[in-house]
């Protein structure tokens, strides 16, 4: 989803704050490759040791770098250290992305597109409010949660084959009741001449229907188990609210120089 609303491609710059584990890492790597590039940074020391293990191990540390820092600049100098108007996206995971989002403005190409991914909706509303203040636009912010479903066989007996009977054709005023009305069938049976039949032919087909199943035997045999899936009543877990939006076409200063 990350991927898809950032519209991301191959060959494209892409900044991270908040590697974690480096699964979404991962993604973006995949979807920038084959000479794009994914700078990535976590304030952990020890994850971003572990994410440079990691990658290395896959085979994906050409397209990645990873940097120990802390972009909101609470401990140090903050921002991404890249040239400004040269990223293509960025993604933020921070428990403060609103102070982020300053050095976000200064090194995204206009029109390029940003994410921000907060467990909480104030966190959010705070984030929305600093990206209005530096030009961004196209604002939009969805909530996840993980759905579970049940899933099991289940015996359904198939749908009834026989014809039903036709509605009486009625073309009087509308609002009447249909009194006396004839269907096509009964018109059919009135008009086909009358035929004979001995009383031979008459004991052929009653033994024929004595033979033949009931609709109820052909429906019982044929019961066939379909797998079917339903939600839980309720969904535990705890919510995830992802803000998407574009930035605008005028350039930003570097808040580092501004202090």
């Amino acid at each position: 989803m990350i991927v898809f609303y950032l519209n991301l491609r191959p060959n494209m710059v892409v900044c991270e704050s908040g590697t974690g584990s480096g699964a979404l890492s991962h993604c973006i790597m995949r979807t920038i490759a084959p000479h794009g590039k994914l700078y990535t940074y976590e304030f952990n020391g020890m994850r971003a040791e572990t994410a440079k293990k990691e990658f290395a191990k896959n085979r994906v540390g050409h397209l990645v770098e990873v940097t120990h820092k802390d972009v909101c600049g609470k401990h140090g100098p903050g921002g991404f250290d890249r040239p400004q108007a040269s990223v293509d996206a960025i993604v933020l995971d921070l428990p403060e992305p609103w102070v982020a989002v300053p050095h976000c403005a200064h090194i995204l190409k206009p029109n390029a597109r940003l994410a921000s991914y907060s467990p909480c909706v104030e966190q959010s509303q705070r984030t929305i409010q600093q990206l209005k203040k530096c030009g961004f636009h196209s604002i939009k912010t969805m909530e996840f949660r993980l759905k579970e479903h049940y899933v099991d066989e289940v015996e359904y007996d198939p749908p009834p084959r026989e014809k039903r009977p036709r509605v009486p054709t009625y073309t009087g005023p509308p609002g009447k009741p249909i009194t006396g009305a004839k269907t096509s069938t009964d018109t059919e049976a009135e008009n086909k001449p009358e035929q004979k039949t001995t009383e031979k032919e008459q004991e052929e087909k009653s033994a024929a229907t004595e033979e033949a199943p009931s609709d109820n035997a052909t429906a019982g045999s044929k019961r066939k188990k379909l797998l079917v899936t339903r939600p839980f009543a309720m969904m535990r877990g705890h919510t995830a609210f992802l803000t998407f939006c574009t930035a605008g076409n005028k350039l930003q200063p570097d808040p580092n120089q501004q202090e």
